[in-house]
C-alpha cells in the first residue's frame, strides 16, 4: 500500500528534524544527562514537527541502548512505538476524546506500572480542545504524577490552556520553518524518491507550506503525480494557483485604475477554475510584499522572494502609495471574511477590485487617507510647474466649495507624564540633533520615519515639538503605541537627555496661502469635502 510522503519520511531522530534545532538540542541533552521532566507542553502551527518530537522524545527516554539522547531506532521498544504496538506509550486526540471521563480513565491506567517501557508516556494532541472539567481532571494527576508517567501535551492555540496546566510544563515553542529550510528538505525527498524538481519549484512549495513541512510534502505527493518535471508552473497549478503572473497583472491594471481590464482578468481567471478565495488570499500577500519593500531597510531579508520577482515587486511598489497600499490591505481582507459567509465569492471578490480601482467609493479612513495623499501630490506637482490660483474665474454656478483660511491644528498632547529628566528652556529654539535622530529612526520603524523625514523640531520649555510636513502624522501617533517611545529614545541616544515630546503647533494660514481652486473642485468631485 502506498504511505504519503509525510508518513514515509518522518524524522525518527532529534538529528532529523529540521529548523527546530532549538528546541531538539535540549531535549537530547536532558534526555542525555537524565534531567527531563514529567510534563512538556509543545506549541506552535500545525506541521511543524510538534508530534514527531513528542514521539522521539518517547523513545529516547525509554530506549535501554540510548546514546548522546537519541534513540537507537532498532530495539524493540522504538520500533513499538515506530508501529504503534507498544502499549506503554499512548497517543490520545484530545479533539476526540475530550471529556472528563476520557480523562478519568487515563488516570486510572496511569497508576499502572509500564508493562514493558520504562516510562509511561501520554502524548495528548489539540490539548486545546479539553473541556474545563476534563482540564481539571488532567490537573489533578499532573501536580502529583506517578514518577514512571510522563505527559506531553501539543496544542496550535496555547491561549486556550487553564493557566494552571500551562505553570506545571516545561514550555517549548516551535516555529515556523523558513521557505528555503522547506526547499532543502523537499529537494532531499525529491532526490530520495527519484523526483526531478528544480529549485523553483521546491522554492515555490515552500512558501505556500506557510512554515509546515506536512503541507509541504502534501503538495509534493500531489505534484508527483503529474509525471514531469516539477516547476513553479506544475506547483501553482496542483495547488490551485493560476500561476505567479495575475499577481503582478492585477495590481498593474488596479495601479492603472482600468477596472474593465481588472474583471476582465477575473472573468479569464474563474474560467480557468481558479479559486477567488486563493486569488484574493494571495492579492493580500502580494500587497504585504509591496507594504514591505515601501517600509523596510533590506526587504529581501524578509520577503524571501527570488530575484526576479523581488525586482518587479520593487518597481510596482513605486506605482503606490503607501496610503494606498494599506487601503488595498483593508478592502482585501475584509472582503476575504465576507466571501466565507456569501453565496457569490466571485461577486465579493470583484466588488474588492472595483473599490480599489476607484477610492471614491469608499469612505473608510484608509481610503480617505489615500485620496488625500494623492491630493497632495497634485499640489506639489502643479506648485513645482509655477501653476498660480486660479480663484477669480470660477463659474458662480458650480458647486465649488468656498476658500476659506486653513484650520488651525490643535495641540494633540501625545504623553502627559513629566520628562525623565527636567531640562531648562534652550536658548536656541530649533533642536540641533534632531536630523541624527531622524535617522535612527529610520532604522526602527520605516513607517514613523516616512512621516518625519522632511520634518524639523524645536526645543520648547523642555519638550521637543515636531513640526512634521505630512498631515498624518498625528493620527498616527495617537494610534500607534510605540511610536512615542521610538522617537524619545532615538533623541535620547543623540543627546544623551530625556525629553518629552509633542506636536508643533502649526499657525493659521492666510487665505492666499491655500491650496489651488482647481484641487478644491476636485477634491469636492470625490467627496472629500473641504480640505
Amino acid at each position: 500500500m502506498y504511505q504519503a510522503l509525510y508518513r514515509k519520511y518522518r524524522p525518527r531522530f532529534f538529528r532529523d528534524v529540521a529548523g527546530q534545532e532549538h528546541i531538539t538540542s535540549v531535549l537530547s541533552k536532558e534526555v542525555s544527562e537524565k534531567t527531563f521532566g514529567h510534563a512538556y507542553l509543545f506549541t506552535g502551527s500545525r506541521g511543524i514537527g510538534k508530534t514527531t518530537c513528542a514521539k522521539i522524545l518517547a523513545k529516547a527516554v525509554n530506549c535501554p541502548y540510548e546514546k548522546d539522547g537519541e534513540p537507537c531506532g532498532e530495539c524493540e521498544i522504538c520500533r513499538g512505538i515506530d508501529d504503534g504496538s507498544l502499549l506503554d506509550i499512548t497517543e490520545m486526540d484530545a479533539a476526540s476524546n475530550r471529556n472528563i471521563d476520557d480523562i478519568r480513565d487515563l488516570r486510572s491506567e496511569a497508576n499502572f506500572t509500564p508493562a514493558v517501557a520504562k516510562y509511561r508516556v501520554y502524548i495528548i494532541d489539540e490539548a486545546h480542545m479539553l473541556t474545563k472539567e476534563a482540564a481539571n481532571a488532567l490537573l489533578k494527576i499532573m501536580e502529583e504524577p506517578p514518577e514512571h508517567v510522563i505527559f506531553i501535551l501539543a496544542t496550535t492555540e496555547v491561549h486556550r490552556l487553564p493557566a494552571t496546566i500551562l505553570s506545571r510544563c516545561m514550555r517549548f515553542d516551535y516555529r515556523r520553518m523558513p521557505p528555503e529550510v522547506i526547499a532543502e528538505r523537499v529537494k532531499f525527498v525529491c532526490k530520495m524518491e527519484h523526483i526531478d524538481i528544480d529549485d523553483e519549484g521546491a522554492m515555490l512549495i515552500g512558501k505556500l507550506a506557510d512554515g509546515g513541512m506536512r503541507d509541504a510534502l502534501s503538495l509534493l505527493d500531489i505534484c508527483r503525480s503529474s509525471g514531469e518535471t516539477v516547476t513553479a508552473e506544475t506547483v501553482s497549478r496542483c495547488a490551485g494557483l493560476a500561476g505567479r503572473e495575475y499577481l503582478f497583472e492585477l495590481t498593474d491594471k488596479i495601479a492603472l485604475k482600468d477596472i474593465s481590464a481588472v474583471l476582465e482578468t477575473v472573468d479569464k481567471l474563474y474560467e480557468g477554475s481558479a479559486d477567488v478565495s486563493r486569488i484574493c488570499d494571495e492579492l493580500i500577500n502580494h500587497f504585504r510584499n509591496l507594504m514591505i519593500v515601501s517600509c523596510a531597510k533590506d526587504a529581501s531579508a524578509i520577503l524571501k522572494l527570488m530575484p526576479g520577482e523581488l525586482l518587479r515587486t520593487e518597481k510596482q511598489a513605486k506605482e503606490f502609495s503607501q496610503a494606498e497600499i494599506f487601503h488595498a490591505v483593508s478592502v482585501l481582507q475584509d472582503t476575504l471574511v465576507k466571501m466565507s459567509k456569501s453565496a457569490s465569492k466571485r461577486l465579493e471578490f470583484e466588488l474588492a477590485l472595483v473599490k480599489l480601482c476607484s477610492p471614491a467609493l469608499t469612505q473608510s479612513q484608509e481610503a480617505l487617507l489615500a485620496r488625500i495623499e494623492k491630493l497632495e501630490k497634485e499640489v506639489v506637482l502643479l506648485k513645482a510647474r509655477g501653476v498660480a490660483p486660479a480663484v477669480k474665474n470660477v463659474p458662480a454656478t458650480e458647486t465649488v466649495p468656498k476658500a476659506e483660511p486653513a484650520p488651525v491644528y490643535e495641540e494633540v498632547v501625545l504623553e502627559e507624564p513629566k520628562p525623565v529628566f527636567e531640562t531648562e528652556q534652550s536658548s536656541e529654539p530649533e533642536f540641533q540633533n534632531w536630523e541624527e535622530a531622524v535617522e535612527i529612526i529610520r532604522g526602527k520603524n520605516g513607517m514613523l520615519y516616512s512621516f518625519l523625514k522632511d520634518s524639523k523640531a524645536y526645543l520648547i520649555n523642555g519638550r521637543v515639538l515636531i513640526d512634521s510636513q505630512n498631515d498624518f502624522f498625528i493620527d498616527y501617533m495617537q494610534k500607534t503605541g510605540d511610536a512615542k517611545e521610538v522617537i524619545k529614545n532615538a533623541i535620547t541616544e543623540v543627546c544623551g537627555t530625556r525629553y518629552g515630546i509633542g506636536p508643533y503647533k502649526k499657525t493659521e494660514k492666510k487665505p492666499e496661502d491655500d491650496p489651488l481652486a482647481a484641487l478644491a473642485k476636485r477634491a469636492a468631485e470625490m467627496g472629500i469635502g473641504e480640505l
